[in-house]
């Protein structure tokens, strides 16, 4: 008799965390004819909310293969794209036939065209069944940090931005001349104290911010101590990822972010627990 109870229950959790471990290689198309790589993590739950995750210069969407995951068992999904040029988003379709696009050769018309690759994820998760499409977040790191806001300037339909090390300009993708324009959509920024040019540009953001009378702007910024950068701080503070995490179920799905006193994990490596 146990036994025919227990088997119900062990077919189910096993079919939960199956799917909760489940991920799908998508292609998007730009508007410019760039076929873009990514990779999705479903959420183990209907109408879930959804994160758009860009990586840096010479980097690709596997940076946040362990972030993806912790949202994807927390009913977050997520997609990860390699911008083009990187990773294996690297061909164009031409009047002439398809051609390869290198990531050495890339331009300053090459970083600006990359909102194109955004673009693209951000229609493709909106018609996506199991996306509440009006519950859709943007997530980017250094240099993906600066698309990131320069996007969600000109697409008033994100629920939540953050960004972990931007830059006042990286490649000629500006931040500091699109930051007014997010207006009071839920926003943060992680960076590290010893990241000199980030974390600088960080202050000066939040400053404008600021200065533009947007009320959130003080509680707007995360400072690690240490030098890590991007997703390494991910890795680095161990911390950061549930910190993270609270402060886009705060954004996504009105659950309240824990009290800023209670005691976080203990940091790994050359960093320590975040501060505010």
């Amino acid at each position: 008799m146990l036994r025919k109870t227990l088997m119900p229950l062990l077919f189910s959790l096993t079919a939960s965390l199956a799917f909760a471990q489940t991920t799908r290689t998508v292609r998007l198309d730009t508007t410019d004819d760039v076929g873009i790589m990514g990779t999705y993590y479903p959420a183990d739950r209907p109408h879930a909310p959804a994160v758009l995750l860009l990586h840096s210069i010479l980097r690709d969407r596997s940076v946040w293969t362990d972030f993806a995951t912790l949202l994807q068992h927390n009913g977050i999904a997520a997609l990860a794209i390699d911008l083009r040029g990187h990773g294996e988003s690297t061909r164009k379709l031409t009047a002439a036939g398809p051609v390869k696009i290198n990531v050495r050769e890339l331009t300053g018309g090459d970083y600006q065209d990359m909102l194109l690759d955004v673009e693209a994820a951000i229609d493709w998760l909106q018609t996506q069944p199991d996306i509440d499409k009006k519950h859709i977040a943007l997530i980017g790191e250094s240099f993906g940090a600066n698309v990131a806001l320069r996007y969600a300037a000109i697409n008033e339909d994100l629920s939540a931005v953050a960004v972990f090390s931007p830059g006042l300009n990286y490649r000629g993708v500006r931040t500091d001349d699109v930051i007014r324009q997010l207006g009071q959509v839920p926003f943060h920024i992680f960076v590290s104290q010893n990241d000199d040019f980030a974390f600088k540009s960080s202050k000066r953001l939040v400053e404008i911010r600021q200065e533009s009378g947007i009320d959130a702007a003080t509680n707007e910024l995360t400072v690690c101590t240490g030098s890590l950068q991007g997703t390494e701080m991910l890795k680095g503070v161990r911390s950061l990822p549930q910190i993270v995490l609270s402060w886009l179920k705060e954004a996504l799905l009105g659950v309240p972010t824990p009290p800023s006193n209670a005691q976080p994990p203990a940091p790994s490596r050359d960093t320590t627990a975040p501060t505010k």
